[in-house]
């Protein structure tokens, strides 16, 4: 594990997130097997001459991936594959086609806005700056199933704003037209009642019960590439499912 490559202080992906990459692949590849013991946080800080809150931030969201465990005394170590078997998610898309359904979308808008406060600090970027918005309508065999809405930094997609995307997968877009390979996905799901624009869309009355999923998108290297909120009618619950994989760098080859 002594191969670390030098993290790049001058990107706009955080430090921590850079070094999380990295640890990730050497577990995927077997270079780092269960059971192993990675370094500590300050065998890390060390090493690649970065404060051990950097180090400690790439560790704890290994533990939430549940791809290592710690062991109190002894240090954290490599999860067995059975302990990290947990279901990732897939794009709206493909996870209508592996129910049998035929999807669909209707955009209901599709515009460049600048990011208010609390979108630039999810999508970490400076408040005002442009990202693009993108409101659909999620349809299964013709039937409206949800509302979703998307922000994407708009440099990293220029040009979508004028691009046709009604019943198009938004993934199969970022992969084919800008290069960008959505690989990880956290997301949290809770009940709440339908906003007017919700039930509007959804067929329901204002205030009706709807499941909301709030998720973010990450590349391999853990850029954020998407911030979403999709609505779904009916009764839910809240869950919380940690950041998971929905893609490989196989997809790139």
């Amino acid at each position: 594990m002594n191969n670390i490559l030098p993290l790049n202080k001058y990107s706009h992906v955080p430090l921590y997130l850079q070094l999380t990459a990295q640890l990730i692949r050497k577990i995927e590849s077997g270079e780092l097997k269960p059971g192993d013991k990675i370094m500590s946080e300050r065998e890390m800080a060390e090493m690649l001459g970065v404060s051990r809150i950097t180090a400690r931030l790439a560790i704890q969201e290994l533990l939430k991936s549940g791809l290592v465990y710690r062991e109190q005394g002894r240090g954290t170590f490599v999860a067995e594959s059975r302990m990290r078997n947990v279901q990732g998610f897939t794009s709206f898309t493909e996870d209508m086609l592996g129910r049998g359904l035929r999807p669909g979308s209707r955009v209901l808008k599709q515009e460049i806005v600048g990011a208010d406060e609390t979108l630039a600090r999810t999508l970490h970027l400076e408040q005002g700056e442009e990202v693009l918005n993108l409101v659909r309508l999620r349809l299964a065999n013709d039937r409206p199933i949800a509302l979703q809405s998307s922000f994407m930094p708009f440099r990293l997609v220029p040009g979508l704003e004028k691009m046709e995307l009604n019943n198009r997968s938004l993934f199969d877009v970022l992969r084919k037209q800008y290069y960008i390979y959505p690989a990880w996905t956290e997301a949290v799901f809770e009940a709440a009642a339908a906003l007017p624009e919700e039930a509007q869309y959804l067929g329901l009355k204002v205030g009706e019960p709807v499941l909301v999923v709030r998720g973010l998108t990450f590349t391999e290297s853990f850029e954020i590439v998407e911030s979403v909120r999709t609505a779904y009618p009916g009764k839910g619950l809240a869950i919380y499912i940690g950041r998971q994989r929905i893609g490989t760098l196989s997809e790139r080859l």
